[in-house]
């Protein structure tokens, strides 16, 4: 197998879809997966499993049942534990950002008739 780079700048500017993440690896039993934010998605949880944002660019908010509102700027992360009710909203026009969770979860959690849930491609 050959290890290679990947620049996380040139995959976020292959697509301009927002709330449509694309899997550029694989971790074991994760995937690692780049997606753009704008406007806000819906609420949501997933049930087993934690979800992991690190921000690339831009300002992304995270609001989140029964807490206060983390608002996220580049080079910032934010782990979501399972079960927790939240709602991405991008805090800037557009916010380019990587997302680790197991591999086949829905983006949309436990409202998976979203017309926002994906079937993730790979990038």
């Amino acid at each position: 197998m050959t290890v290679k780079t990947i620049s996380l700048v040139e995959k976020h500017a292959l697509f301009s879809e927002p709330w449509s993440p694309k899997r550029i690896a694989t971790v074991d039993d994760y995937e690692i997966k780049l997606a753009k934010a704008s406007g806000a998605f819906d609420w949501h949880k997933h049930d087993e499993e934690d979800e992991l944002f690190v921000i690339i660019k831009g300002i992304l908010h995270i609001e989140i049942e029964g807490q206060d509102t983390i608002v996220l700027g580049p080079g910032e992360m934010c782990v979501i534990p399972k079960g927790v009710r939240h709602r991405p909203v991008a805090g800037t026009e557009v916010v380019d950002l990587l997302l680790m969770e197991k591999r086949g979860v829905t983006n949309t959690g436990d409202n998976p008739d979203s017309d926002l849930t994906q079937v993730i491609e790979d990038l």
